[in-house]
Parts: C-alpha cells; sequence; structure tokens
C-alpha cells in the first residue's frame, strides 16, 4: 500500500525531473525529505498538549513520559477537566530546569486533587518515514516540503559531482544554483506560513482559551 512517503518521494523525483529515479535513488530523496521535514519541525512544529498529574508540594516534574515532547509552550495549572471554573486557562510562570524538567513558579504549592496541563511543540512525521504512521503536516506544508526536499537533493547530488573529473565545471554550479534556489522559495513558504499561523488560524490543536 502506498504511503505519504511514496506520495511526497513521487512529487520531489517529479520536480527534479528524475521520475525513473535514475540520477536520485530513493535512498537519497528519503534522505532530502528527511532534512527538509526537519527544517519544517523548527519553522512550524505541530502543537500538542497533555495533563500530568500535580503531587502534592512537588515543583518539579519530569516531562520524559511526554511523547515527542520538544518544547514547553504553556502550561496552565490548576486544571480540570471536569471542573468548568478549572477547565479554563490559568497560566502559571515555569521554567525548565533542563530539556525534560518542569518547574512550576507558581505561588501556592502543588496540590494533588488538580492536574497540570502542558502545551507543547513536537516533531513533524510523514507515513512511511521513519517507521512514521501519522502525517501532521497540512497541504500547504507538503507543498514546502517537495520544495524544500528537491533542494537539498539537488545540492547534495552537485557536491558529489564536484569530485568527477568527466563532469564539467558548469554542471555541479549549476545544479547548486538551482538547489539554493528551491531552499530559498520554501524558506519564503515557511516565513509565509508562520505569519498565517502567529495571525491565530492555525487550529490543530483546538483553541487555548
Amino acid at each position: 500500500m502506498a504511503t505519504e512517503l511514496d506520495a511526497v518521494r513521487e512529487r520531489v523525483a517529479a520536480l527534479l525531473m528524475d521520475t525513473s529515479y535514475g540520477e536520485w535513488s530513493t535512498d537519497d530523496l528519503d534522505a532530502a525529505i528527511r532534512l527538509a521535514l526537519d527544517e519544517l519541525s523548527v519553522s512550524l512544529p505541530p502543537l500538542a498538549d497533555t495533563t500530568v498529574d500535580a503531587v502534592d508540594k512537588q515543583r518539579e516534574y519530569d516531562l520524559s513520559v511526554v511523547d515527542g515532547l520538544v518544547d514547553v509552550i504553556e502550561v496552565w495549572y490548576p486544571y480540570d477537566a471536569d471542573d468548568e471554573d478549572y477547565a479554563k486557562a490559568h497560566p502559571v510562570s515555569f521554567r525548565m530546569l533542563d530539556r525534560l524538567t518542569l518547574y512550576l513558579e507558581c505561588g501556592d504549592d502543588p496540590d494533588a486533587e488538580y492536574d497540570i496541563r502542558i502545551f507543547y511543540s513536537t516533531r513533524h512525521t510523514l507515513e512511511g518515514l521513519d517507521s512514521a504512521t501519522e502525517t501532521t503536516l497540512r497541504g500547504d506544508e507538503k507543498a514546502a516540503l517537495v520544495i524544500g526536499a528537491a533542494g537539498y537533493a539537488a545540492i547534495a547530488k552537485a557536491r558529489g559531482l564536484m569530485n568527477q573529473v568527466t563532469i564539467g565545471a558548469d554542471v555541479p554550479r549549476t545544479l547548486q544554483q538551482w538547489g539554493e534556489q528551491r531552499l530559498a522559495e520554501c524558506g519564503r513558504r515557511l516565513e509565509a506560513l508562520a505569519e498565517v499561523k502567529v495571525a491565530g488560524t492555525d487550529a490543530r490543536v483546538g483553541p487555548w482559551e
């Protein structure tokens, strides 16, 4: 069964005008897609949220149990999904003692009666790539992914050709320039998408009241 990776790989190969995979192997393209996906994860990280049980008088919490966590964005405490008042936004100050240790700077000591709701960024996934079973990208983000991956693939090929004495100097140079242009185009698209996200139109997690 075809995966999202197969579809994206085909689009990248088409942009490179190599649909027969004669110049770039599927492994080459997957490596380029991986680099572009990392770029999207930095520029447009997907958002998620989870809850952690509060512990009486405990302010430090190990977040290693939170799957895929990259950065903590906001923390609500006290939180109780079943209580109308405490289900509303109660943002509190916090700091990260290290990448996975949250420290609450709320006024009162935590109470085990409540939860801690954590909003965080994670990494994008593409179904079929590195055992991922789902895709977190929207259509416009996939388009940026294809362009970025094509750019990375072209630059990698150009660097490889530079060591082949039978290839004219203009070939790798032209390929390098084409790849850099695609990466610049990808960057512009990501900037535009980031502006839309800041404007509040990204609702993948739902409204943060």
